[in-house]
């Protein structure tokens, strides 16, 4: 049964810390210990079943990117992008469409890519239903996460992220609730004082029926007595069309992740009430749940899909090209900018945890009464 504590529906908690880039002074790690992207002494040495999915590393002089001219534990035979077509499930401004440019720009500074294109559909059935009507495509992948399990089965739909084979989770962002700067709410407890009073009188924009900005908002009246099918939830395609209802005060209050709201509330047009992190965050200003004596953290994970016609060879090369991008400092600094946890899994083990994950999150919903 839920709880008033959450801590991540995935295998990993929220607390995990991000990784600075590695440095010269990091020191050549020996084959058995090596990772790809660390440095290494003699050019062509294997490390055997050290990369992704039991594969071989090879200590090899990179050619381009931050790593240019080093030697580096790397996969000689990976093949980078030419193009990509990145499928989001949300509007423009919306979490997902954040994560494909954010992953699209590194690896195009890494020349893991020569240039990609967002595609934008309103929510999880447009969007994985476009991705899978698509045959024969080695460049498309589609931006997956928390709130698609959900936004699925809380729209009727019969598809399962499942269904196409998981390249990488490659992070966890923090959610943030937030009100415009004129509002009467100044703290979380403020919030839930007319939660509690009339759940109905007070309107919470987010993200996707039955996804994580939903869920989030259910736990958190969970803790004041309030059942999820009590609050007055409005759901919207993204970031981009919560914004300006949130700023208009066309909703009471609104929740989503960090990156979504943090230029906003710099810019003096948003006030943040809480972040759902164990600590304050430097991407947006504002207390954590737990500062205010709410005993809540959560976060949201998002990672890539590739077709499920994608042959083994493709797949495998896609697979290694993020597990490359993971070690590269211009992957690290979008984590750091943006104050995502480095949660990352790749190949199988990305596989096998989707799956359980997938079933973690419809389970939380029928506990919420959210589905049947």
């Amino acid at each position: 049964m839920l709880k008033k504590k959450i801590i991540a529906l995935g295998a990993v908690a929220l607390a995990a810390s991000l990784l600075a880039a590695p440095s010269a002074q990091a020191g050549a790690k020996p084959a058995n210990k090596a990772n790809v992207g660390d440095e290494c002494l003699r050019e062509g040495v294997k490390a055997a079943g050290r990369g992704v999915n039991g594969t071989d590393l090879t200590c090899a002089k990179v050619a381009t990117g931050s790593f240019a001219g080093t030697l580096r534990w790397w996969y000689p035979d990976m093949k980078p992008y030419g193009s990509v077509e990145w499928v989001s499930s949300s509007n423009i401004g919306g979490g997902y469409g954040t994560t494909a440019i954010a992953i699209g720009d590194a690896m195009k500074k890494e020349g893991l890519l020569k240039d990609y294109t967002v595609t934008y559909r309103s929510n999880a059935p447009l969007g994985l239903g476009y991705f899978y009507d698509q045959k024969d495509r080695k460049d498309l992948l589609l931006i997956t996460g928390f709130a698609m399990p959900g936004g699925l089965a809380t729209n009727g739909s019969k598809l399962s992220i499942t269904t196409a084979k998981a390249v990488a989770g490659v992070m966890r962002e923090a959610e943030a609730f937030v009100v415009p700067t004129s509002s009467k709410y100044k703290t979380i407890n403020d919030l839930l004082t007319d939660i509690k009073a009339n759940p109905k009188g007070v309107a919470i924009g987010g993200g996707n029926y039955g996804g994580v900005d939903h869920v989030t908002v259910a736990t958190l009246a969970e803790t004041v007595g309030v059942k999820a099918t009590d609050l007055n939830y409005i759901p919207y395609s993204g970031g981009g069309s919560l914004v300006p209802d949130v700023i208009g005060g066309r909703v009471a209050v609104g929740i989503s992740g960090t990156s979504e709201f943090s230029s906003y509330v710099a810019a003096g047009k948003m006030r943040v009430l809480a972040v759902t992190s164990p600590k304050p965050l430097k991407v947006i200003k504002g207390k954590t749940l737990v500062q205010q004596g709410v005993d809540l953290t959560f976060g949201n994970w998002r990672g890539i899909l590739a077709p499920a016609d994608l042959s083994a060879a493709d797949y495998l090369n896609t697979v290694k090209v993020i597990d490359a991008l993971h070690s590269t400092p211009s992957w690290k600094s979008t984590l750091v900018a943006k104050s995502w946890i480095d949660e990352y899994r790749s190949g199988d083990a990305f596989s096998k945890w989707i799956k359980v994950e997938d079933t973690a999150i419809l389970n939380v919903l029928t506990a919420f009464k959210l589905i049947k």
